[in-house]
């Protein structure tokens, strides 16, 4: 097709599945400095859009919202190169699963985060789509536990009904939470399962057990919106699970080892991509004819309109400016196709 679509126009077509005239782009990234609180959020999202001009917003908070109003304690970064350093995280065994309770999701640091998407929506919400980003309620969890992956294993094996209880609290909170982000006008969520959807650390069985249940109840308070997409981390991932989640796109980073291609994808999967860059190696440290290449090579592998590009997770802090205008510059050639 010749004629140019907007931003929004060309989501929506994608969605519907008709004809587009390029490729959708976006990424994302932390700003360490600028996250701590809804105005400096606000501001570094909308200065990163105006700067890049892509094709949505993804929302990208402070690693650590999810988990502050339970007691996680951070001192915050002033740098925008360094992250947030951990004081203390509330569960150290079993039996501390029993102070999770469930949250107003209106309150603390979740009610900052839906001021500021509240007025991200207000201020850029009739150019683009956006949306914000959701953890899983096993990653949610995982994140609350002091002593790192491995102990959260020991814990999830050892108690498991203390973590159900606790991941119901939990799932009442974000579904909660979810419905909230719903009435500021925003375009979907973006639901991250972190590391916990890959095989490096539980089963399948396992999460199916304790993640599905959970992820699927967060989902359906989402389901008003449009614009949802699952993001499956890490290496050895687990992303034929998610498959029959009610979600129209599907993010994850194919490069990462045990994981599936884009092509591979397709024939098990029936929802758009959003993948094509790898964030920690190409994207990052190029050159330019890298970039390019990976991210011709990607839109070769399914139809126009099946593949978004975007990163694998998001953008390492110092990844030049330069080498995402490549990445901008790859993808607006397809215009002209």
């Amino acid at each position: 097709m010749k004629e140019s679509l907007s931003h929004k126009e060309r989501i929506e077509r994608i969605l519907s599945g008709q004809e587009i005239d390029r490729p959708a782009i976006s990424a994302w990234r932390h700003f360490y400095d600028r996250e701590n609180s809804a105005q400096d959020l606000t501001e570094a999202m909308i200065e990163f859009q105006r700067k890049f001009d892509w094709d949505f917003m993804k929302i990208n908070p402070r690693a650590s919202y999810h988990i502050e109003d339970w007691g996680a304690r951070y001192t915050q970064s002033n740098e925008p190169l360094q992250k947030a350093i951990k004081i203390s995280l509330p569960i150290n065994k079993v039996t501390d699963w029993a102070k999770i309770r469930p949250l107003s999701p209106a309150a603390g640091v979740l009610g900052e985060i839906l001021s500021a998407t509240q007025e991200i929506v207000n201020r850029i919400g009739s150019e683009i789509h956006i949306v914000q980003t959701v953890f899983s309620p096993l990653s949610i969890a995982g994140d609350l536990v002091d002593g790192g992956d491995e102990h959260f294993v020991k814990l999830l094996r050892e108690g498991p009904s203390e973590l159900h209880t606790a991941l119901e609290a939990i799932t009442e909170t974000f579904v909660g939470f979810v419905k909230e982000l719903m009435k500021t006008g925003i375009s979907g969520i973006f639901f991250a399962t972190t590391e916990w959807a890959s095989r490096s650390l539980i089963t399948e069985e396992e999460y199916l057990k304790f993640g599905r249940p959970y992820d699927l109840k967060v989902l359906r308070a989402a389901a008003f919106a449009r614009f949802n997409i699952l993001h499956v981390c890490s290496k050895n991932n687990m992303l034929p699970l998610f498959r029959d989640y009610p979600a129209p796109v599907i993010s994850w980073s194919p490069f990462e080892s045990g994981n599936l291609s884009i092509h591979l994808a397709a024939q098990i999967i029936d929802k758009i991509f959003l993948a094509g860059m790898d964030h920690n190696v190409a994207l990052r440290d190029g050159p330019p004819s890298a970039i390019k290449k990976q991210i011709e090579d990607s839109l070769s592998e399914v139809p126009l309109g099946s593949l978004m590009i975007g990163p694998g997770c998001a953008l390492k802090v110092d990844t030049p400016d330069g080498n995402l205008q490549t990445a901008i510059d790859a993808v607006k050639k397809w215009e002209n196709k």
